[in-house]
């Protein structure tokens, strides 16, 4: 397992923790069903844990705590595929030999079907369970076989998230140089192949195709990117699906949470190599403030910044970070819609006023 692979699976550990302890909590679900689509052997050659078991180790710990403390638990049913029959076997024994599952957790099933096969099977499976939310992970041998289109048809259902990993620096490499027909036809389902920018580096490559997902997918949907660097100028992508803003948030967290400089990505630590984005204490606080004094020239909701921020890349409490700081130098003028008195520092900026109390007040530079 290579040290990128594990950062992979971090990201993947913190915010499936995240997701299960939000829908355990929620009176609107009673099932979680989640598929991995290239689930692979489960654990690597060096006894790296892969995604099959760090789910398991999730689901496992997330239901004994919330029983413990008399929280509700939720079902969670996993689908681990992988065309191969041999890495399915080697997952299910790991998970009998370690005792990960039991059948008061969920439904645990394996599959060995192509992933354009399973493709619309698995959308038909995440439609026709009542009460249920999915969660989609994947991670496939290269990218010949991964559509956009394929990403829609799954966020179509407004029942799940996806997140997939994409080898960024490998269609980079390619991107002007003899294109495969692979790359071709991934870019072409998103975009005329004419319309296609230009990419200088990997970095570019990413951002552009990011750019291009939410495009593809208009506004109703949510996208993001988590970067990860294998070595020196060697970048590769997971790229974040869902139609639910709370669900873009949390992943924001888990992002936050590994890279609490810029939330963008993770590099590799060589003292002799650059790091990936010449990080610094004021590089959030910095990208947002410009974003926002430009933002704030007429007036905007609380709402309407909550909705911009994420769009940014950014936590809620940095832009109340932002905020703060604006009214200590007067620079903004906070109004109160419903009538209260606002309270100083009180900018309602998170998921549950978006809700309850959209409009509450009005920010705007003055």
């Amino acid at each position: 397992m290579f040290e990128h692979s594990e950062v992979k699976v971090r990201l993947l550990n913190l915010y499936i923790k995240k997701y299960l302890n939000i829908l355990s909590r929620s009176q609107a679900f009673d099932r979680v069903q989640l598929f991995d689509l290239f689930c692979g052997e489960g654990v690597y050659a060096n006894g790296g844990e892969g995604s099959p078991i760090i789910f398991l180790k999730a689901i496992k710990d997330v239901y004994f705590r919330n029983q413990n403390e008399g929280q509700k638990t939720i079902k969670v049913d996993c689908i681990f595929n992988d065309y191969k029959l041999e890495k399915t076997e080697k997952v299910k024994s790991i998970i009998e030999e370690r005792k990960l599952h039991y059948s008061f957790l969920g439904d645990l099933r394996f599959k060995n079907i192509d992933y354009v096969q399973a493709l619309p099977l698995v959308v038909r499976q995440i439609s026709i369970v009542k009460n249920s939310k999915s969660f989609v992970f994947i991670d496939p041998y290269g990218y010949s076989e991964v559509r956009a289109s394929q990403i829609h048809s799954i966020l179509e259902t407004k029942k799940a998230e996806v997140l997939l990993f994409l080898p960024t620096q490998h269609m980079f490499r390619f991107e002007k140089r003899g294109t495969p027909t692979a790359l071709h036809s991934f870019i072409e389902d998103i975009v005329p192949r004419e319309k296609w920018p230009n990419s200088h580096t990997g970095i570019d490559f990413i951002e552009n195709l990011k750019t291009a997902f939410r495009d593809f997918l208009e506004n109703e949907y949510y996208v993001d990117s988590f970067i990860i660097t294998r070595d020196k100028n060697q970048f590769f992508c997971l790229f974040f699906f869902t139609s639910h803003i709370y669900g873009f948030e949390k992943m924001l967290d888990a992002k936050w949470e590994i890279d609490q400089e810029e939330g963008r990505g993770w590099s590799y630590k060589d003292p002799d190599l650059p790091t990936l984005f010449s990080p610094s204490a004021s590089y959030r606080v910095n990208k947002l403030e410009v974003f926002l004094l430009s933002f704030l020239k007429e007036p905007r909701t609380n709402a309407e910044i909550y909705v911009a921020t994420l769009h940014q890349g950014f936590r809620p409490t940095h832009a109340v970070e932002v905020l703060k700081a604006f009214a200590t130098q007067n620079k903004i003028i906070v109004t109160s819609n419903d009538g209260k008195k606002v309270r100083k520092n009180s900018y309602y900026i998170n998921y549950r006023d978006f809700c309850e109390r959209s409009d509450r007040i009005s920010i705007q530079l003055i």
